[in-house]
């Protein structure tokens, strides 16, 4: 299979993922505002246990964790994390498509549409960048500093984000950071399992493996809890934006520092990259 073929496949794949993963999201926040009672909003946690016992809460999370694995997986082994996670951002037009529909939440300025806008045609652009190059083992023990870098700047933005949500200072943006970041190592951790799989005779194929999967479950447990806490304290269309800049930027910094993935096109996708951001700000600018 050719190069043209393999990238247009992954780009499907992660499309498809996309939609699986944000529209658990819209079922999980929609059955949060129907089971949260008014004098649970701001309470510290709420009982996850009565949640597990909502089917549609249940196909939500199934939804964002098992059921749109395949598609990530596939698409990362087709076009890698460096190009999968940006594509992945028009994850965030199902989802807000599915908050107008299905929760009734609303954009309320004609700058939030423009950010829309802005947002579709840099995930178009950034698939024109080209990114490739085979990752393995080896290349990201090679470019472990890398990584320890990457983690530290991850872990203090989420300490900051904590405290900025404990102090409630612009917390939904906050929560949305430290969502942009739990997933964000769930995607590397996701990575670390595929190479894991592909390498298992790898001295060190065993123990990726195994941290592929701890950190991807872990992650995932965590995000889950972090985001049913923004989702019963507001609408999620003022968190998710913050979320989704994170996300697209800090894989992307892993599959080109971490895991030496190399960008045939860096104007197409520098623009592209940059389109995210500025479309994502614009969307998560105001409280609607």
């Amino acid at each position: 299979m050719d190069y043209v073929s393999e990238t247009i496949i992954g780009v499907i794949l992660a499309i498809i993922g996309a939609f699986i993963n944000n529209f658990g999201v819209v079922l999980q926040k929609r059955q949060v505002n129907l089971k949260t009672p008014p004098e649970m909003k701001e309470k510290t946690m709420m009982d996850i246990g009565k949640f597990l016992k909502d089917p549609l809460w249940d196909l939500g999370i199934l939804m964002q964790t098992i059921l749109y694995l395949p598609f990530l997986l596939f698409s990362y082994d087709f076009i890698g994390i460096t190009l999968v996670q940006p594509i992945s951002a028009c994850g965030l037009i199902f989802l807000i498509l599915g908050l107008f529909l299905m929760v009734n939440e609303r954009f309320k300025y004609k700058s939030e549409y423009i950010g829309m806008g802005i947002l579709i045609f840099g995930i178009i652009i950034i698939a024109l960048g080209g990114v490739i190059g085979t990752i393995t083992i080896d290349i990201f023990i090679a470019n472990l500093s890398n990584f320890w870098i990457l983690f530290l700047i991850m872990l203090a933005l989420s300490c900051l984000s904590v405290i900025m949500i404990i102090k409630n200072k612009a917390r939904f943006p906050f929560f949305g950071i430290l969502l942009g970041n739990i997933y964000s190592m769930v995607s590397i951790s996701m990575q670390w399992f595929q190479l894991g799989v592909a390498e298992f005779s790898h001295a060190l194929g065993l123990l990726i493996l195994i941290l592929g999967i701890g950190g991807a479950i872990a992650g995932t447990i965590l995000g889950i809890i972090t985001a049913q806490e923004a989702y019963k304290r507001g609408q999620a269309i003022w968190t998710i934006p913050f979320m989704q800049i994170i996300i697209n930027i800090l894989p992307v910094l892993a599959g080109i520092f971490v895991f030496a993935q190399t960008i045939t096109n860096l104007v197409f996708f520098w623009i592209g990259i940059g389109c995210i951001i500025v479309g994502g700000s614009m969307l998560a600018r105001f409280e609607v």
